[in-house]
């Protein structure tokens, strides 16, 4: 187990590293509705069918911080919200991942 001193800086448990990436990974599912031509242009017309995008839908995902150093990830759920990140919420992700439980980190 790896465990993480809350009150220095943000380091990697398995390695010591002080510089982290945060990665999110995506999955989408996009629907675009065709526009059928009229059936005397069917005959007439061999290009492709038009078609308009008509909506996008997030299927699987998974967000992480990756130590540049040793690439270790430690899972964590982005707050997509604000747009930022807190560092208490970075620390709990790297702890909660060499941890059994995990405690509230303040």
């Amino acid at each position: 187990m790896y465990g993480l001193n809350i009150n220095r800086d943000l380091n990697c448990p398995k390695c010591g590293g002080e510089y982290f990436n945060v990665k999110r990974e995506a999955t989408y599912l996009y629907t675009y509705k065709l526009q059928s031509p009229e059936i005397y242009e069917r005959d007439t017309n061999d290009s492709a069918l038009p078609f308009l995008f008509d909506n996008r839908e997030k299927v699987d995902g998974k967000e992480y911080l990756e130590c540049e150093s040793c690439k270790t990830q430690f899972p964590c759920d982005l707050d997509e919200l604000s747009g930022k990140i807190h560092f208490t919420i970075l620390q709990k992700a790297i702890r909660a991942d060499h941890v059994d439980t995990v405690g509230f980190l303040g």
